[in-house]
């Protein structure tokens, strides 16, 4: 592939690199035990550290209970209500300041449920930390449990459940993110939309749960097999999208590498795979558009794209023609096919006749997909 395509889409989609919490053990960490008869006073002192947060108390007394004492508790116990608190507690035993009452969860809880119970304490405690009980104990910070709910709760609404693909609105918000970079540069936008022939008639023969697979891993192979930099997205029920913006080049070298593209993304799904076979893989339409230099709209981006599937819905598979945003071009017989002693790309860019400078969308390149054997 041309050097070319290496270089599409430099802008890449900022992601977070928290790994996404599912279960308390994700966020616990280790906590320090006391026994109750230790003084008060000893126990002021550890928390001169700021790392200790809280500190988990066993009793020394025989009995099975735990408790826990937070630094916000200690402190509020040791300053008292007249200010003797710390005299009169300095020498009595933590068992005096202890919470023998704590949210006490496993490893293996749901971080929803678990914040969820913590936000049902009384105000008193209500943002302690949770004990949490395992081989060893570890403490998980309220405060964690809420960060690791509401980035839950992010994903979900930014992403796919069943692809983990983003959503249509989120692959919208990073179409416009690179056209508004695209803006006063030399780089281009540029957008291909993939369209699953006949999916209804997949599902009716083989099942839903067949229908499932596929897209799955149709999903799968666009979130591994993009080059650098490019972002995949589920924009419909059996629609895909792939974001990508081109570094500074002609017309001529813009049109050829955003075609070399929609091609690429084609021969990675050109082929079943794991226990799918050829009577189930489904063929795709394609589509791609690209903004000129320096300016580009998503919504005609985005309209541009759907009107070129919608317009070549019964193209059959076996024609390939080449369409600019002014008309179609004579049609090629192979366009996958490199003409002999020019470079690949330039073989596409032969195709693709030059961009008119209109309405911040630079041209189209419309190829119905067949398998690229």
């Amino acid at each position: 592939m041309h050097d070319e395509i290496s270089e599409v889409a430099r802008h890449r989609q900022v992601r977070g690199g928290a790994r996404l919490a599912g279960t308390v053990a994700d966020l616990a960490r280790p906590i320090t035990v006391v026994g109750s008869s230790m003084p008060v006073g000893q126990l002021e002192v550890m928390f001169r550290s700021p790392e200790v947060t809280c500190v988990a108390v066993q009793d020394d007394e025989g009995g099975a209970r735990t408790g826990m004492v937070m630094r916000a508790g200690l402190t509020a116990a040791l300053t008292g209500r007249l200010g003797y608190g710390r005299a009169v507690l300095e020498r009595k035993p933590v068992s005096s300041v202890t919470d023998w009452a704590p949210m006490t969860v496993s490893p293996d809880d749901a971080v929803s449920t678990v914040a969820t119970r913590a936000m049902e304490r009384t105000e008193a405690h209500r943002y302690d930390d949770v004990l949490v009980a395992g081989s060893h104990w570890g403490t998980a910070a309220t405060a964690d449990l809420m960060r690791a709910l509401v980035a839950a709760l992010a994903e979900r609404t930014t992403q796919d459940p069943h692809t983990r693909l983003p959503t249509r609105a989120t692959t919208y918000h990073s179409l416009s993110r690179r056209c508004g970079l695209v803006r006063g540069s030399a780089t281009r936008a540029v957008l291909v939309l993939l369209d699953v022939r006949g999916m209804s008639a997949l599902n009716a023969r083989h099942g839903l749960e067949t229908g499932d697979v596929v897209l799955v891993e149709i999903a799968h192979r666009l979130r591994t097999g993009l080059p650098r930099g490019c972002e995949p997205g589920r924009v419909g029920g059996d629609r895909f999208a792939v974001l990508a913006t081109l570094p500074a080049m002609d017309d001529i070298h813009a049109a050829a590498s955003a075609d070399q593209l929609r091609r690429h993304v084609l021969g990675r799904l050109a082929e079943p795979s794991g226990g799918l076979d050829e009577l189930v893989w489904p063929d795709l339409r394609s589509s791609v558009v690209w903004s000129v230099a320096g300016a580009a709209s998503p919504d005609e981006l985005v309209a541009e794209a759907e009107a070129r599937l919608a317009r070549d819905a019964g193209a059959p598979l076996e024609v390939a023609t080449t369409t600019s945003a002014t008309g179609p071009a004579p049609a090629e017989s192979s366009p996958a096919a490199p003409v002999p002693g020019v470079p690949p790309t330039s073989a596409a860019s032969a195709a693709s006749p030059a961009l008119p400078r209109r309405g911040g969308r630079g041209g189209v390149a419309n190829l119905p997909a067949r398998r690229l054997d």
